[in-house]
Protein backbone atom coordinates (compact mmCIF):
# COMPACT_ATOMS: atom_id res chain seq x y z
CA UNK A 1 0.00 0.00 0.00
CA UNK A 2 1.45 3.35 -1.06
CA UNK A 3 2.03 5.81 1.74
CA UNK A 4 0.05 9.02 1.31
CA UNK A 5 2.00 12.18 0.65
CA UNK A 6 1.96 14.63 3.58
CA UNK A 7 -0.17 17.72 3.19
CA UNK A 8 1.54 21.15 3.08
CA UNK A 9 0.50 21.78 6.68
CA UNK A 10 1.88 18.40 7.81
CA UNK A 11 5.15 19.12 6.02
CA UNK A 12 5.33 22.52 7.70
CA UNK A 13 4.80 20.97 11.14
CA UNK A 14 7.45 18.31 10.48
CA UNK A 15 9.94 20.98 9.41
CA UNK A 16 9.16 23.06 12.49
CA UNK A 17 9.71 20.10 14.81
CA UNK A 18 12.95 19.13 13.05
CA UNK A 19 14.38 22.64 13.27
CA UNK A 20 13.33 22.83 16.89
CA UNK A 21 15.27 19.62 17.61
CA UNK A 22 18.33 21.27 16.07
CA UNK A 23 17.76 24.39 18.19
CA UNK A 24 17.39 22.31 21.36
CA UNK A 25 20.56 20.33 20.63
CA UNK A 26 22.57 23.49 19.88
CA UNK A 27 21.30 25.20 23.03
CA UNK A 28 21.98 22.13 25.18
CA UNK A 29 25.49 21.76 23.78
CA UNK A 30 26.22 25.40 24.56
CA UNK A 31 24.91 25.09 28.12
CA UNK A 32 26.63 21.79 28.93
CA UNK A 33 30.03 22.47 27.37
CA UNK A 34 30.45 26.21 27.56
CA UNK A 35 33.01 25.62 30.34
CA UNK A 36 35.43 22.81 31.01
CA UNK A 37 33.66 21.90 34.20
CA UNK A 38 30.85 19.63 35.23
CA UNK A 39 27.38 20.95 34.48
CA UNK A 40 25.21 21.82 37.46
CA UNK A 41 22.10 19.71 38.21
CA UNK A 42 19.91 22.71 37.36
CA UNK A 43 21.39 22.93 33.85
CA UNK A 44 21.04 19.18 33.32
CA UNK A 45 17.42 19.31 34.49
CA UNK A 46 16.73 22.23 32.17
CA UNK A 47 18.20 20.35 29.18
CA UNK A 48 16.04 17.30 29.95
CA UNK A 49 12.94 19.48 30.23
CA UNK A 50 13.77 21.29 27.00
CA UNK A 51 14.04 17.97 25.14
CA UNK A 52 10.74 16.84 26.68
CA UNK A 53 9.04 20.03 25.48
CA UNK A 54 9.50 19.02 21.85
CA UNK A 55 8.04 15.58 22.54
CA UNK A 56 5.03 17.27 24.11
CA UNK A 57 4.77 19.68 21.18
CA UNK A 58 4.80 16.73 18.76
CA UNK A 59 1.66 15.33 20.36
CA UNK A 60 -0.06 18.71 20.77
CA UNK A 61 0.45 20.15 17.28
CA UNK A 62 -2.09 17.89 15.49
CA UNK A 63 -4.77 19.13 17.89
CA UNK A 64 -4.02 22.82 17.43
CA UNK A 65 -5.96 24.43 14.58
CA UNK A 66 -4.65 27.99 14.67
CA UNK A 67 -1.38 28.44 12.82
CA UNK A 68 -0.77 31.83 14.42
CA UNK A 69 -1.27 30.45 17.94
CA UNK A 70 1.30 27.73 17.24
CA UNK A 71 3.93 30.14 15.91
CA UNK A 72 3.45 32.71 18.68
CA UNK A 73 3.53 30.04 21.39
CA UNK A 74 6.70 28.44 20.00
CA UNK A 75 8.53 31.77 19.65
CA UNK A 76 7.62 32.95 23.15
CA UNK A 77 8.40 29.62 24.78
CA UNK A 78 11.77 29.17 23.09
CA UNK A 79 12.83 32.77 23.70
CA UNK A 80 12.06 32.54 27.41
CA UNK A 81 13.48 29.01 27.73
CA UNK A 82 16.79 29.85 26.08
CA UNK A 83 17.20 33.03 28.15
CA UNK A 84 16.46 31.09 31.34
CA UNK A 85 18.92 28.36 30.40
CA UNK A 86 21.67 30.85 29.66
CA UNK A 87 21.15 32.52 33.02
CA UNK A 88 21.51 29.13 34.74
CA UNK A 89 25.02 28.66 33.35
CA UNK A 90 26.30 31.89 34.84
CA UNK A 91 28.67 32.09 31.88
CA UNK A 92 26.98 34.71 29.73
CA UNK A 93 27.26 38.46 29.80
CA UNK A 94 25.11 41.31 28.60
CA UNK A 95 26.83 41.36 25.22
CA UNK A 96 25.72 37.74 24.63
CA UNK A 97 22.06 38.59 25.25
CA UNK A 98 22.41 41.70 23.10
CA UNK A 99 23.66 39.60 20.18
CA UNK A 100 20.97 36.98 20.76
CA UNK A 101 18.13 39.49 20.55
CA UNK A 102 19.82 41.33 17.67
CA UNK A 103 19.67 38.15 15.59
CA UNK A 104 16.02 37.65 16.50
CA UNK A 105 15.33 41.26 15.52
CA UNK A 106 17.03 40.77 12.15
CA UNK A 107 14.96 37.62 11.58
CA UNK A 108 11.79 39.62 12.21
CA UNK A 109 12.79 42.31 9.70
CA UNK A 110 13.09 40.16 6.59
CA UNK A 111 11.55 37.03 5.10
CA UNK A 112 14.82 36.10 3.36
CA UNK A 113 16.33 33.24 5.33
CA UNK A 114 19.72 33.50 3.63
CA UNK A 115 20.02 37.15 4.63
CA UNK A 116 19.22 36.32 8.26
CA UNK A 117 21.84 33.54 8.45
CA UNK A 118 24.41 35.74 6.70
CA UNK A 119 23.76 38.56 9.16
CA UNK A 120 24.16 36.09 12.05
CA UNK A 121 27.55 34.94 10.71
CA UNK A 122 28.73 38.53 10.36
CA UNK A 123 27.48 39.44 13.84
CA UNK A 124 29.24 36.42 15.37
CA UNK A 125 32.54 37.28 13.70
CA UNK A 126 32.34 40.88 14.87
CA UNK A 127 31.48 39.65 18.37
CA UNK A 128 34.47 37.30 18.53
CA UNK A 129 36.84 39.91 17.11
CA UNK A 130 35.70 42.33 19.80
CA UNK A 131 36.14 39.70 22.53
CA UNK A 132 39.64 38.82 21.30
CA UNK A 133 40.77 42.32 22.23
CA UNK A 134 39.92 41.68 25.88
CA UNK A 135 40.19 37.88 26.24
CA UNK A 136 43.18 35.70 25.41
CA UNK A 137 42.78 33.23 22.55
CA UNK A 138 43.26 30.30 24.92
CA UNK A 139 40.45 31.55 27.14
CA UNK A 140 38.15 31.92 24.12
CA UNK A 141 38.50 28.19 23.52
CA UNK A 142 38.56 27.09 27.16
CA UNK A 143 35.47 29.06 28.15
CA UNK A 144 33.42 27.90 25.18
CA UNK A 145 33.18 31.23 23.39
CA UNK A 146 33.57 29.47 20.03
CA UNK A 147 30.45 27.41 20.78
CA UNK A 148 28.46 30.60 20.44
CA UNK A 149 28.92 30.62 16.66
CA UNK A 150 26.95 27.42 15.87
CA UNK A 151 24.41 28.38 18.52
CA UNK A 152 23.70 31.75 16.95
CA UNK A 153 23.59 30.20 13.47
CA UNK A 154 20.93 27.74 14.62
CA UNK A 155 18.99 30.56 16.31
CA UNK A 156 19.08 32.53 13.05
CA UNK A 157 18.02 29.46 11.07
CA UNK A 158 15.13 28.63 13.39
CA UNK A 159 13.59 32.07 13.82
CA UNK A 160 14.39 33.05 10.22
CA UNK A 161 12.54 29.96 9.01
CA UNK A 162 9.49 30.86 11.09
CA UNK A 163 9.36 34.35 9.57
CA UNK A 164 9.97 33.06 6.04
CA UNK A 165 7.30 30.39 6.46
CA UNK A 166 4.82 32.98 7.68
CA UNK A 167 5.59 35.10 4.62
CA UNK A 168 5.02 32.15 2.29
CA UNK A 169 1.70 31.39 3.99
CA UNK A 170 0.62 35.01 3.63
CA UNK A 171 1.58 34.98 -0.05
CA UNK A 172 -0.33 31.73 -0.63
CA UNK A 173 -3.43 33.19 1.03
CA UNK A 174 -3.19 36.32 -1.10
CA UNK A 175 -2.79 34.27 -4.29
CA UNK A 176 -5.77 32.08 -3.40
CA UNK A 177 -7.89 35.15 -2.67
CA UNK A 178 -6.95 36.87 -5.94
CA UNK A 179 -7.49 33.62 -7.86
CA UNK A 180 -10.96 33.18 -6.35
CA UNK A 181 -11.98 36.78 -7.01
CA UNK A 182 -10.60 36.65 -10.55
CA UNK A 183 -12.47 33.43 -11.31
CA UNK A 184 -15.72 34.72 -9.82
CA UNK A 185 -15.46 37.92 -11.86
CA UNK A 186 -14.70 36.30 -15.20
CA UNK A 187 -17.92 34.28 -15.44
CA UNK A 188 -20.47 37.13 -15.10
CA UNK A 189 -18.27 39.52 -17.08
CA UNK A 190 -18.02 36.96 -19.87
CA UNK A 191 -21.81 36.69 -19.95
CA UNK A 192 -22.15 40.50 -20.09
CA UNK A 193 -19.65 40.68 -22.94
CA UNK A 194 -21.39 37.90 -24.89
CA UNK A 195 -24.82 39.51 -24.48
CA UNK A 196 -23.40 42.84 -25.63
CA UNK A 197 -21.97 41.18 -28.74
CA UNK A 198 -25.33 39.55 -29.47
CA UNK A 199 -27.07 42.91 -29.16
CA UNK A 200 -24.56 44.49 -31.54
CA UNK A 201 -25.28 41.67 -34.00
CA UNK A 202 -28.98 42.70 -33.88
CA UNK A 203 -29.97 39.45 -32.15
CA UNK A 204 -32.74 41.34 -30.34
CA UNK A 205 -33.57 43.70 -33.17
CA UNK A 206 -31.88 46.62 -34.83
CA UNK A 207 -30.28 49.19 -32.53
CA UNK A 208 -30.22 52.93 -33.00
CA UNK A 209 -26.84 54.64 -33.17
CA UNK A 210 -27.13 55.85 -29.58
CA UNK A 211 -28.10 52.38 -28.37
CA UNK A 212 -25.24 50.78 -30.30
CA UNK A 213 -22.74 53.19 -28.73
CA UNK A 214 -24.01 52.37 -25.25
CA UNK A 215 -23.76 48.63 -25.89
CA UNK A 216 -20.25 49.13 -27.29
CA UNK A 217 -19.30 50.84 -24.03
CA UNK A 218 -20.72 47.93 -22.06
CA UNK A 219 -18.75 45.43 -24.15
CA UNK A 220 -15.54 47.46 -23.90
CA UNK A 221 -15.92 47.86 -20.12
CA UNK A 222 -16.51 44.13 -19.68
CA UNK A 223 -13.43 43.40 -21.80
CA UNK A 224 -11.39 45.82 -19.68
CA UNK A 225 -12.51 44.22 -16.40
CA UNK A 226 -11.77 40.71 -17.68
CA UNK A 227 -8.28 41.86 -18.68
CA UNK A 228 -7.82 43.47 -15.27
CA UNK A 229 -8.83 40.25 -13.47
CA UNK A 230 -6.29 38.31 -15.57
CA UNK A 231 -3.59 40.86 -14.75
CA UNK A 232 -4.34 40.75 -11.03
CA UNK A 233 -4.00 36.97 -11.03
CA UNK A 234 -0.83 37.00 -13.14
CA UNK A 235 0.78 39.66 -10.94
CA UNK A 236 0.00 37.62 -7.84
CA UNK A 237 1.58 34.55 -9.46
CA UNK A 238 4.68 36.53 -10.42
CA UNK A 239 5.04 37.98 -6.92
CA UNK A 240 4.69 34.49 -5.43
CA UNK A 241 7.20 33.00 -7.87
CA UNK A 242 4.53 30.73 -9.37
CA UNK A 243 4.70 31.78 -13.00
CA UNK A 244 4.82 28.23 -14.39
CA UNK A 245 4.85 27.86 -18.16
CA UNK A 246 3.15 25.09 -20.11
CA UNK A 247 4.63 25.48 -23.61
CA UNK A 248 2.85 24.05 -26.63
CA UNK A 249 3.50 24.44 -30.38
CA UNK A 250 1.63 27.58 -31.39
CA UNK A 251 1.11 29.77 -34.43
CA UNK A 252 1.92 33.24 -33.12
CA UNK A 253 0.27 34.93 -36.11
CA UNK A 254 -3.12 33.36 -35.34
CA UNK A 255 -2.75 34.19 -31.67
CA UNK A 256 -2.05 37.85 -32.42
CA UNK A 257 -4.94 38.05 -34.90
CA UNK A 258 -7.38 36.72 -32.31
CA UNK A 259 -6.08 39.19 -29.71
CA UNK A 260 -6.50 42.09 -32.14
CA UNK A 261 -10.09 41.07 -32.80
CA UNK A 262 -10.86 40.93 -29.07
CA UNK A 263 -9.36 44.40 -28.60
CA UNK A 264 -11.35 45.85 -31.50
CA UNK A 265 -14.29 46.78 -29.25
CA UNK A 266 -12.10 49.17 -27.24
CA UNK A 267 -10.60 50.59 -30.43
CA UNK A 268 -13.99 51.16 -32.05
CA UNK A 269 -15.14 53.07 -29.00
CA UNK A 270 -12.32 55.61 -29.52
CA UNK A 271 -12.44 55.55 -33.30
CA UNK A 272 -9.01 53.92 -33.47
CA UNK A 273 -8.08 51.74 -36.43
CA UNK A 274 -6.56 48.37 -35.52
CA UNK A 275 -4.38 46.66 -38.11
CA UNK A 276 -2.71 43.27 -38.11
CA UNK A 277 -0.08 41.85 -40.45
CA UNK A 278 2.32 38.92 -40.52
CA UNK A 279 5.05 37.49 -42.67
CA UNK A 280 4.21 34.34 -44.60
CA UNK A 281 5.34 30.84 -43.60
CA UNK A 282 6.28 31.74 -40.04
CA UNK A 283 7.55 28.76 -38.02
CA UNK A 284 5.72 27.27 -35.10
CA UNK A 285 7.08 28.45 -31.75
CA UNK A 286 6.95 26.79 -28.33
CA UNK A 287 5.06 29.17 -26.03
CA UNK A 288 2.53 29.18 -23.23
CA UNK A 289 -0.55 30.24 -25.18
CA UNK A 290 -2.49 31.78 -22.29
CA UNK A 291 0.43 33.88 -21.06
CA UNK A 292 1.47 35.11 -24.52
CA UNK A 293 -2.17 36.03 -25.19
CA UNK A 294 -1.95 38.16 -22.04
CA UNK A 295 1.25 39.79 -23.37
CA UNK A 296 -0.40 40.71 -26.68
CA UNK A 297 -3.60 41.91 -24.99
CA UNK A 298 -1.71 44.09 -22.53
CA UNK A 299 0.34 45.70 -25.30
CA UNK A 300 -2.77 46.33 -27.41
CA UNK A 301 -4.76 47.72 -24.47
CA UNK A 302 -1.84 49.97 -23.54
CA UNK A 303 -1.51 51.25 -27.11
CA UNK A 304 -5.25 51.94 -27.41
CA UNK A 305 -5.30 53.69 -24.06
CA UNK A 306 -2.61 56.21 -25.06
CA UNK A 307 -3.67 56.74 -28.68
CA UNK A 308 -6.02 59.68 -29.33
CA UNK A 309 -9.29 59.37 -31.21
CA UNK A 310 -8.79 58.74 -34.90
CA UNK A 311 -5.34 57.20 -34.40
CA UNK A 312 -4.05 53.79 -35.41
CA UNK A 313 -2.59 50.72 -33.69
CA UNK A 314 -0.66 48.24 -35.83
CA UNK A 315 0.30 44.73 -34.65
CA UNK A 316 2.75 42.78 -36.79
CA UNK A 317 4.59 39.46 -36.57
CA UNK A 318 7.82 38.75 -38.43
CA UNK A 319 10.92 36.61 -38.28
CA UNK A 320 14.38 38.04 -37.63
CA UNK A 321 17.10 35.41 -37.54
CA UNK A 322 16.24 32.77 -34.95
CA UNK A 323 13.54 34.89 -33.32
CA UNK A 324 9.89 35.64 -33.84
CA UNK A 325 9.28 39.35 -33.44
CA UNK A 326 5.98 40.91 -32.40
CA UNK A 327 5.61 44.66 -32.76
CA UNK A 328 2.72 46.79 -31.53
CA UNK A 329 2.99 50.34 -32.83
CA UNK A 330 0.63 53.23 -32.12
CA UNK A 331 0.26 56.83 -33.24
CA UNK A 332 -0.14 58.19 -29.73
CA UNK A 333 1.62 61.10 -28.08
CA UNK A 334 4.69 59.02 -27.29
CA UNK A 335 6.79 58.70 -24.16
CA UNK A 336 9.61 60.89 -22.92
CA UNK A 337 13.05 59.26 -23.22
CA UNK A 338 13.68 59.66 -19.48
CA UNK A 339 10.59 57.59 -18.68
CA UNK A 340 11.36 54.62 -20.97
CA UNK A 341 13.71 52.73 -18.56
CA UNK A 342 11.05 52.66 -15.81
CA UNK A 343 8.10 51.53 -17.96
CA UNK A 344 8.44 47.87 -16.97
CA UNK A 345 8.73 48.51 -13.24
CA UNK A 346 6.06 47.25 -10.88
CA UNK A 347 3.12 49.65 -10.40
CA UNK A 348 4.55 52.18 -12.87
CA UNK A 349 2.14 54.75 -14.27
CA UNK A 350 2.97 57.12 -17.07
CA UNK A 351 3.56 60.67 -15.94
CA UNK A 352 1.48 62.00 -18.85
CA UNK A 353 -1.49 59.75 -18.17
CA UNK A 354 -4.70 61.46 -17.11
CA UNK A 355 -6.38 58.08 -16.50
CA UNK A 356 -6.02 55.81 -13.54
CA UNK A 357 -4.84 52.29 -14.25
CA UNK A 358 -3.41 49.25 -12.53
CA UNK A 359 0.13 50.24 -13.48
CA UNK A 360 1.45 46.69 -13.82
CA UNK A 361 0.44 45.71 -17.36
CA UNK A 362 3.95 46.17 -18.80
CA UNK A 363 5.50 44.63 -15.69
CA UNK A 364 3.51 41.46 -16.42
CA UNK A 365 4.54 41.61 -20.09
CA UNK A 366 8.23 41.68 -19.22
CA UNK A 367 7.91 38.89 -16.65
CA UNK A 368 6.11 36.56 -19.08
CA UNK A 369 8.43 37.31 -21.99
CA UNK A 370 11.51 36.81 -19.79
CA UNK A 371 10.11 33.47 -18.60
CA UNK A 372 10.00 32.43 -22.28
CA UNK A 373 13.65 33.38 -22.72
CA UNK A 374 12.72 36.42 -24.77
CA UNK A 375 13.10 40.17 -24.47
CA UNK A 376 10.83 43.18 -24.73
CA UNK A 377 11.84 46.67 -25.85
CA UNK A 378 10.06 49.99 -26.00
CA UNK A 379 10.85 52.75 -28.49
CA UNK A 380 9.06 56.06 -28.64
CA UNK A 381 9.09 59.27 -30.63
CA UNK A 382 7.31 61.95 -28.57
CA UNK A 383 4.43 63.37 -30.54
CA UNK A 384 4.46 60.59 -33.14
CA UNK A 385 3.92 57.30 -31.30
CA UNK A 386 5.39 54.31 -29.48
CA UNK A 387 6.46 50.85 -30.60
CA UNK A 388 6.68 47.84 -28.27
CA UNK A 389 8.83 44.98 -29.58
CA UNK A 390 8.72 41.43 -28.21
CA UNK A 391 11.38 38.94 -29.32
CA UNK A 392 10.77 35.24 -28.73
CA UNK A 393 13.22 32.42 -29.52
CA UNK A 394 12.04 29.92 -32.11
CA UNK A 395 11.63 26.44 -30.66
CA UNK A 396 13.43 23.39 -32.01
CA UNK A 397 10.07 22.18 -33.32
CA UNK A 398 9.78 23.44 -36.88
CA UNK A 399 6.81 21.44 -38.15
CA UNK A 400 4.57 22.61 -40.94
CA UNK A 401 1.22 24.09 -40.03
CA UNK A 402 -0.98 21.30 -38.74
CA UNK A 403 -4.12 23.40 -38.90
CA UNK A 404 -5.38 26.12 -41.25
CA UNK A 405 -5.30 29.78 -40.18
CA UNK A 406 -8.14 30.86 -37.94
CA UNK A 407 -11.25 32.55 -39.31
CA UNK A 408 -10.21 35.90 -37.83
CA UNK A 409 -6.78 35.65 -39.41
CA UNK A 410 -8.34 35.07 -42.84
CA UNK A 411 -10.57 38.10 -42.38
CA UNK A 412 -7.72 40.35 -41.21
CA UNK A 413 -5.49 39.16 -44.06
CA UNK A 414 -8.39 39.75 -46.52
CA UNK A 415 -8.10 36.20 -47.89
CA UNK A 416 -10.33 35.78 -50.90
CA UNK A 417 -10.85 32.07 -50.67
CA UNK A 418 -13.98 30.99 -48.77
CA UNK A 419 -13.73 29.43 -45.34
CA UNK A 420 -15.07 25.90 -45.17
CA UNK A 421 -17.83 25.47 -42.63
CA UNK A 422 -16.92 23.69 -39.40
Amino acid sequence: MTKAEPTPEESRVQTLLLLRWVLIIATSYLLLFSRLQQATPAVALFVAGYFASNLALTSLLPRMRSRRVIDVAVVLFDTVAICFGLVLTGNVTHDFFLLYFLIMFIAALTERLGLVVGAAVLACLVHLMTLSRFVAVGDLVANGYLLRIPFFLVVALFFGHLVEDEGRARERARLEFVSTVSHDLKSPLGVIQSIAELLLDDAAGALTNDQAQLVQRIRASAHHLIALSHNLLNKARIDAGRLTLQPTPEDLANLVANAVERARCAGDLKGITLKCSAATDLPIVQIDTAYIERVVSNLLDNAIKFTPRGGMVDASVSREGDQLVLRVADTGRGIAAAELPSLFERDHRRAQSSREGSGFGLFIVQAIVSAHGGAVEMESDPGRGTTATVRLPIAALRAERSSPPSRWWRILRNDAEPVAPA
